[in-house]
């Protein structure tokens, strides 16, 4: 029953071209984590999830995965920008590539002491609903409600 109701959710929303209750949730969460969060540090994967949160208003430093860096070196990287009361929000893609990622870095961060903020993680996972990925959020400016990208 569940599948239905997102699939009705779909065809409305390609129908309308308009936000869904979710969207704007979504949009909604990544706005507000700069105020929120006043020593955010996030982590993505590559230059086209940093130009999307960038477009839906973040301001807060954004670290790439996709690095010359070894894993290791990344997360030193990590640790001393976020310094000792940093807040570390890990949005690497929902799929399995970023999973990894993101299990990695975790496990890091925790035995470092670092707060990582896993309750926005799943929140905005929930919000994303059918997307598995940060640079798919793209479609979100192109409904005719949407908001207008930063610049």
């Amino acid at each position: 029953m569940r599948g239905q109701e997102g699939l009705w959710r779909t065809i409305e929303q390609k129908r309308t071209g308009r936000l869904t209750p979710y969207e704007r949730k979504l949009i909604e969460t990544i706005q507000t984590l700069d105020s929120r969060y006043p020593n955010l540090l996030v982590i993505v994967e590559g230059k086209r999830d940093v130009s999307v949160l960038r477009n839906l208003g973040l301001k807060a430093p954004i670290i790439k995965t996709q690095t010359r860096l070894s894993r290791h070196r990344l997360v030193d990287k990590i640790e001393a920008e976020a310094g000792i009361d940093g807040q570390v929000l890990i949005l690497t893609d929902f799929d399995k590539k970023g999973k990894e990622i993101y299990r990695f870095i975790e496990k890091e961060l925790e035995l470092r002491g670092i707060k990582n903020l896993k309750r926005e993680r799943r929140m905005i996972r929930k919000y994303m609903e059918h997307w598995t990925t940060i640079e798919q959020l793209v479609s979100l400016f192109k409904r005719s409600d949407s908001p207008e990208a930063s610049l």
